[in-house]
């Protein structure tokens, strides 16, 4: 046995173990680093997804949401080129590309779900979303939940709204379920949208001042009196020295213009504006004057002047609710105030009476609205009438559950790995060389001289498996309630009875049942304490998703 070759392959099991153990260290704090974010966003994005946030709201902390995940897969890429002692610049580069590579896969994957969803679904998404959007805004009561009114600012309510879009969009024929209530949710939304009964009214107010406005300058307008002589004079002075001066830029004057030359000079006077005859001498100034008033007095007299609004001539005389009366202005104000054609706008309105006028907006807009919940299939193909707004929906029924299933997922799974990383610290703290290592060649490889610990990769695995079968076993307010397990049972028969089904696509939709029931009850319990660490911690992070307030 060669004692020089013991000493130096000691040395290195030193060096390789200090190096391993600092490397995790470092692995460990950026993980932590990264859950502090990610259990933050997530508690950020059930706000988002479980708020009734606008499409823009969630398009904005998706971006967030697939950076993350970027981060998260880079810290994994991060650790394993750190162990093989690459240089900063090739880690650097390796975790910018993954991260890239991340980010737009996620977002391809989403826009593949969305692009693959059948018409059905996609008018289903569209008649389920406008009851999420009534059940946040607290417009209907959804029959078979606990009617808790706090229910769902809580975490499970949030949850279950995040999920509900995709629960019910797989419900058979969900838009003949809901036609008794679609009208009336969609006046109520309707009516939101105008700012309530107080926002149209301020439209209303605002509406009539226009056309008090178009009044007053139709009064001016009618007390309006032409002055011949006036207007004869303004016009001849203007014309006969823009006359010339025409001939002036020739080196002309009245008297010296060439015979042939005076046809020329006679159209040019007319088309300016001076009507004189054929026979008119260049220079008879009192001839063109008469020509100016002639003009002049054609056109005033006997008329006067006029009003018209869409066409239609406005009489005079006409007071201010008489003027609002008249049919022109009646069609514009309806068109402002978005109303039938059967409904009259007065000048003045009780408040029983503006109820109406408000009543009958909603119900109008309500009904025209309603046309595309029920339109045809083929309307929500590529090229369709309703093409981008089935793809809206859809995307607004499976973003939110597909962004929470990955964010809790990422969350739980380097959860897993923190564990792993600290056990197999611990280990090398206390692992001594090899007996073998004085037999062994030097230099040795580094690979052969650290223990490789391979069981310990089951812990994240194990981890996961056992905190999904958890969470699977466990029951909150809302996966009790009779309407969250009608959904699952619906969605289940449905994909059972589907002609396509097979036992993958069985197995398939149980497993989907079981991921919701997973992110359902896990978010009601995750919830506090990540939106604790958001706000104390992270000094209130939002991922640039910020609540109305109300």
């Amino acid at each position: 046995m060669n004692p020089f070759a013991a000493t130096s392959l000691n040395e290195a099991f030193r060096q390789e173990k200090a190096y391993a153990i600092k490397t995790m260290l470092f692995v460990a704090l950026l993980t932590l680093c990264y859950l502090s974010f990610e259990l933050a966003f997530n508690a950020r994005l059930l706000d988002v997804v479980g708020g009734g946030a606008s499409q823009d709201d969630v398009h904005q902390i998706e971006i967030s949401g697939r950076l993350l995940s970027g981060c998260a897969v880079a810290l994994v890429v991060l650790q394993q080129l750190l162990m093989r002692r690459k240089s900063w610049l090739k880690i650097v580069l390796a975790c910018a590309i993954t991260i890239a590579v991340v980010y737009v896969s996620l977002q391809s994957f989403v826009n593949y779900v969305v692009d693959h969803s059948t018409l059905e679904f996609r008018r289903q998404a569209l008649n389920v979303t406008l009851i999420q959007k009534a059940v946040v805004d607290r417009r209907v009561q959804l029959e078979g939940v606990d009617e808790d009114p706090g229910l769902f600012s809580r975490p499970e309510g949030k949850a279950f709204l995040a999920m509900f879009s995709f629960m019910a969009a797989s419900v058979d024929k969900l838009d003949q379920k809901i036609a008794h209530a679609k009208l009336q949710l969609l006046a109520s939304h309707v009516g939101k949208q105008a700012g309530g009964i107080q926002g149209y009214y301020d439209n209303y107010r605002t509406a009539i001042q226009e056309v008090t406005k178009k009044w007053q300058d139709y009064q001016k307008v009618g007390n309006v009196h032409i002055d011949v002589e006036a207007e004869t004079n303004k016009r001849h002075n203007t014309a006969w020295n823009q006359y010339l001066g025409d001939l002036g830029k020739r080196g002309w004057t009245p008297s010296t213009v060439p015979v042939q030359y005076h046809d020329q000079v006679r159209r040019k006077v007319r088309k300016n504006g001076a009507p004189v005859s054929n026979q008119w001498a260049l220079n008879d100034e009192a001839g063109f004057r008469a020509a100016i008033a002639q003009q002049v007095r054609r056109k005033s007299n006997g008329a006067k002047p006029e009003v018209k609004v869409r066409g239609q001539r406005i009489p005079f005389g006409l007071s201010l609710p008489a003027f609002i009366a008249h049919p022109a202005l009646q069609a514009e104000l309806r068109e402002k105030l978005r109303l039938p054609s059967s409904v009259s706008v007065p000048h003045n309105i009780d408040k029983a009476g503006f109820q109406k006028i408000f009543d009958a907006m909603r119900l109008d807009q309500a009904a025209k609205e309603a046309r595309k919940y029920t339109a045809p299939l083929e309307t929500f193909a590529p090229g369709g009438s309703n093409f981008q707004l089935g793809e809206d929906a859809t995307r607004a029924a499976l973003v939110p559950p597909i962004a929470l299933f990955f964010s809790m997922l990422g969350a739980m799974g380097h959860l897993g790995k923190l564990v792993f990383v600290i056990s197999k610290i611990t280990l090398l703290a206390f692992t001594r060389a090899p007996a073998q290592a004085a037999d062994m060649p030097a230099p040795a490889r580094r690979d052969g001289l650290l223990p490789k610990f391979r069981l310990l990769m089951l812990i994240p695995v194990v981890l996961v498996a056992m905190l999904w079968q958890v969470l699977g076993n466990m029951d909150n307010a809302v996966t009790q309630s009779s309407l969250y397990q009608s959904l699952t049972k619906d969605s289940l028969a449905r994909w059972q009875a589907a002609e396509e089904s097979s036992t993958w696509n069985v197995l398939r939709a149980h497993a989907i049942v079981n991921a919701v029931h997973v992110v359902s009850v896990g978010q009601s319990y995750a919830y506090p304490y990540n939106e604790a660490l958001r706000v104390h911690v992270l000094r209130g992070i939002s991922f640039g998703y910020q609540p109305e307030t109300h």
